[in-house]
């Protein structure tokens, strides 16, 4: 009987803003430099239709590695926001953390705009990751980078390639100017941030154990991050 194959399911993360917030609070919404593992696993739920407190979907979808490649790293864009306050069909309309009916909470929430990453998702379940590719291409329910607000602007599916994910994304997919029409010139590197262990990572809250709306819960995975040449990308096939 054969050693099953490890395979990496790319996806493409490309839109005008995007947030991908793991640490963030009400007051203040934050985002990564880089989309968050949580983040892209929720985005493959919603493309599969997975129910939020399908634990047993989500316990499957963590086994699978985790690197991203940071194509463009965008601009950093902070939004002013107001909660409550006024009135809602004539009653006092507020947020009820503030202790009144009809007080105001200022929220400031952070995006990431006009960035592209390359994310891969690793695993040795072909059958997995090509329903997974399906889903992407015919998604139950809209797909969004990180906040319902933020759609993507390019097909998320790339393909499905041999190896792990880091090895993938430092050989897969050659960079390509924006669709706009100017000139991009491309960098000579870009940074890609892949899991690895604890001796050697960074920790971060990011590992999904569940989605449930008022039982969401993440444990601790360890990232670290190195630079890819770009001159030495191939196509995927």
């Amino acid at each position: 009987m054969g050693v099953a194959r490890l395979k990496t399911l790319l996806v493409r993360l490309e839109g005008p803003l995007q947030s991908w917030g793991t640490q963030g609070r009400f007051g203040i919404r934050d985002t990564d430099r880089e989309p968050s593992k949580s983040g892209v696993l929720g985005l493959l739920g919603a493309a599969l239709g997975m129910a939020r407190d399908d634990d047993a979907q989500v316990a499957t979808l963590r086994q699978l590695s985790f690197a991203v490649r940071v194509d463009r790293e965008g601009t950093s864009l902070r939004d002013y926001h107001t909660v409550g306050g006024g009135t809602f069909r004539g009653q006092p309309h507020g947020v009820a953390s503030e202790g009144k009916a009809g007080s105001t909470a200022l929220t400031q929430r952070y995006y990431l705009q006009d960035a592209s990453f390359l994310a891969g998702l690793g695993g040795d379940d072909g059958e997995l990751l090509t329903r997974l590719g399906a889903a992407l291409d015919a998604p139950r329910w809209p797909l969004s980078l990180g906040r319902r607000s933020c759609a993507l602007s390019a097909r998320p599916f790339v393909g499905i390639v041999d190896g792990a994910p880091r090895e993938a994304l430092e050989r897969y997919v050659p960079l390509v100017p924006r669709e706009s029409g100017r000139k991009e010139e491309l960098p000579a590197e870009v940074r890609l941030v892949f899991e690895t262990d604890a001796i050697q990572g960074a920790p971060r809250q990011d590992e999904p154990e569940s989605f449930a709306l008022y039982g969401r819960r993440h444990l601790v995975r360890y990232v670290s991050s190195t630079f890819v040449k770009t001159e030495g990308l191939v196509p995927c096939t």
